[in-house]
Order: structure tokens, then C-alpha cells, then sequence
């Protein structure tokens, strides 16, 4: 089956155990953004300096993605190969190595931030080629550090596929946000709604755009597998 509508049909029947990994991680790590944003603008708004204020809000939204990619990645994986308690694994997946990854996304991001502000297409690159790297440390279940030569290998064999999944996605996103937000100015002008509404959105579209990266990584993975396989039996032939 095709990956994207794989992923569909995955959303669809496991949508009550996706919202429940997404408001338990996604939500608070969310608030915790937005409150701290706020903060970092009012303090930029009186130091008079706005880039940094940016920077700081670019590096924490692409760190929380990084992280909160893992749990949904371990769903997935645990549903696909038919194992016991997949939503447990999940959280246990976040939990246990959390960590690793947000050393791993301190340092990832830091690279794509700076090649952003500096030239843009350095940071779209490596943004690009590492990824994949937390979805690679589920499926091996190794550390992000050992799983990023492996990302990279696969960011540049998909390169073209990965960064069209991130423009699909930022589309399919910011369309039904769109959508979103105009219905609930269309009731009220209210900032909390606004917000809020904002923030669901977020809740519910999330785990969709994980798990169809967790799809084409699977995919890819195993079309990997075959070709090294293959290649091994055509030496010994």
C-alpha cells in the first residue's frame, strides 16, 4: 500500500490513541512554547532586539518536534509489528530516551538554525538530511548519536522525498488552520479562542505528519534491507 495512504487509514483507526500520545506530549510541550515565546518577546520587545527573539522561537519549535517525533514514531512500530500494550511503549519510548534525543535535537537544531539565519539553504539542507534520525532511532532502537550516519545516508538517498513530505505537510497544515481560524473569527475576535483553537489544531494534525514520515521511513528502510540483501547474494553468486 502507498505510504500516504497507509498513513491514512492508520490515522483513522488509531486516532483515539494518537490524540491521547498528543495531549499528553505534544499539548503541554506546546503551552510551554507559547508561554515561553511571550516571555522572550516582551524582553526583546525592550532590548530592541528582535532576531534574537526569533531564533529563539524557530529553535524551540523545531526541538520539541524533534523530541515529541519519537513516541508516535514507537506507536506506529509497535501496532505495525502486532505487539501488546503499543500505546504504553510509546510513553516508555519518550521517557527512557527523551533525553538522548533532546541532546541530539540541541545540536541538530542549533546547525539548521544558524544555516537558516546565515545563508537558509545550508539550514533547509540539514534539515533535511537529519530528519529522519528519531524515527531511525525507534526502529533500531539505538541512540539518535548512532542513528544519524544512517539518517543521512537516507536523507540524501530521499532527498527530494523528504522535502516534499515537509512541504505536503506544511500545506495540508497551514490549510486547515487556515480554515480553523477563519471559522472561529467568523464566531469571535476573542485571543483565547484564537489561541486555543490554534493550539487543537496543532493536537490533532501532529500525529498524522508523524506517522506518515514513520511510513516512508519504515518503507524506506526495508527497501534499504533488500538492496543490501540483494546485492550480498549477487557478491556471493
Amino acid at each position: 500500500m502507498n505510504p500516504f495512504k497507509e498513513s491514512v487509514h492508520f490515522y483513522t483507526r488509531h486516532i483515539e490513541s494518537l490524540l491521547i500520545l498528543s495531549a499528553v506530549i505534544v499539548l503541554p510541550l506546546l503551552l510551554l512554547h507559547n508561554m515561553t515565546i511571550n516571555y522572550v518577546h516582551f524582553l526583546a520587545v525592550l532590548t530592541g532586539a528582535p532576531v534574537v527573539a526569533s531564533f529563539y522561537n524557530l529553535f524551540l519549535l523545531l526541538l520539541f518536534l524533534t523530541l515529541v517525533q519519537i513516541a508516535f514514531a514507537q506507536f506506529v512500530i509497535s501496532e505495525r509489528e502486532g505487539e501488546e500494550r503499543p500505546l504504553r511503549k510509546a510513553f516508555r519510548m519518550f521517557f527512557e530516551n527523551g533525553f538522548s534525543v533532546f541532546l541530539f535535537g540541541i545540536v541538530y537544531v542549533l546547525a539548521v538554525c544558524i544555516g537558516l539565519l546565515l545563508f537558509v539553504v545550508p539550514g533547509v539542507i540539514v534539515l533535511i538530511l537529519f530528519y529522519l534520525t528519531p524515527y531511525l532511532t525507534v526502529m533500531k532502537q539505538k541512540s539518535p548519536w548512532q542513528c544519524f550516519r544512517s539518517a543521512l545516508e537516507m536523507g540524501k538517498r530521499h532527498f527530494v522525498q523528504i522535502l516534499g513530505l515537509m512541504i505536503l505537510t506544511s500545506a495540508i497544515q497551514w490549510l486547515i488552520s487556515l480554515i480553523g481560524m477563519a471559522s472561529v473569527t467568523f464566531v469571535t475576535t476573542s485571543f483565547g479562542a484564537i489561541f486555543f483553537t490554534q493550539i487543537l489544531l496543532t493536537v490533532l494534525i501532529f500525529p498524522f505528519i508523524a506517522v506518515l514520515f514513520t511510513m516512508y521511513t519504515y518503507k524506506w528502510s526495508a527497501e534499504s534491507v533488500r538492496a543490501t540483501e540483494t546485492e550480498g547474494l549477487a557478491v556471493e553468486g
